[in-house]
């Protein structure tokens, strides 16, 4: 695992590398500015750092994660701004981030950045709660193939579950992490159940045997990612 900070600023580079070096999980830290290094190689456990805006371009962290996720639907992306708006930015800009960071990192958001990173190394038992009526089930993330949106309600599909819950597919997307794509109008994906891909059908093929559809646009968005697992 990697720590990449992307900021213009030196300071709070300098800062992020004195937080980092005191976090609960060690991890090799890069610090750079918004160019070209940043995303020269991603892996699928780097945790990306990024400022939302670079001096006087307001979507230089959206655009720099968009590369991220072309390169890795696994790499963790925070965004860190100054600014409580630019959270709404960000979601505007297609990228479901890992966790939000406001600036500066102290107090309660230091507490926040260093649960997260204790988060992400035991993620692989992480849990949600689901309800339907009066009844509850908690569901390993990393069990989950893809969830759905169904009239007022939203399914949520495992490998060898179902469940209609009855929050909303909105509610239930805040609960999963990066690795779910939204790959049509109410349909997210986990881009690690997913078996093969048929590029001229748009048709994503999970690994309990059924066939999700992805929108035209959504397949141009993703279309790095979904190549991996083309049919060929």
């Amino acid at each position: 695992m990697r720590y990449i900070v992307v900021d213009d600023d030196r300071f709070f580079l300098d800062r992020m590398s004195i937080l980092l070096k005191d976090a609960p999980v060690a991890a090799e830290t890069i610090l750079c500015g918004f160019d070209n290094k940043a995303v020269k190689t991603v892996k699928d456990d780097d945790v990306f750092f990024l400022d939302i805006d670079d001096g006087g371009d307001e979507d230089a962290g959206i655009r720099l994660a968009r590369r991220i996720r072309t390169e890795s639907a696994a790499a963790h992306i925070v965004f860190i701004t100054s600014h409580d708006e630019k959270l709404r930015d960000s979601l505007a800009g297609l990228i479901r981030p890992s966790e939000f960071l406001i600036k500066p990192i102290n107090g309660s958001e230091k507490e926040k950045l260093y649960a997260f990173l204790s988060l992400i190394v035991g993620s692989g038992g992480r849990v949600i709660n689901l309800k339907s009526g009066a009844r509850h089930f908690d569901v390993c993330v990393n069990d989950i193939l893809y969830v759905k949106k169904d009239d007022r309600k939203t399914s949520v599909f495992t490998e060898n579950s179902f469940f209609q819950v009855r929050q909303s597919f909105s509610k239930v997307l805040e609960m999963l992490d990066e690795k779910f794509l939204v790959v049509d109008k109410g349909t997210a994906v986990n881009i690690e159940k997913v078996r093969a891909y048929e590029p001229e059908k748009r048709l994503i093929h999970m690994k309990d045997g059924t066939a999700v559809y992805c929108s035209r646009d959504r397949a141009r968005l993703y279309r790095d990612v979904l190549g991996r697992s083309e049919v060929k």
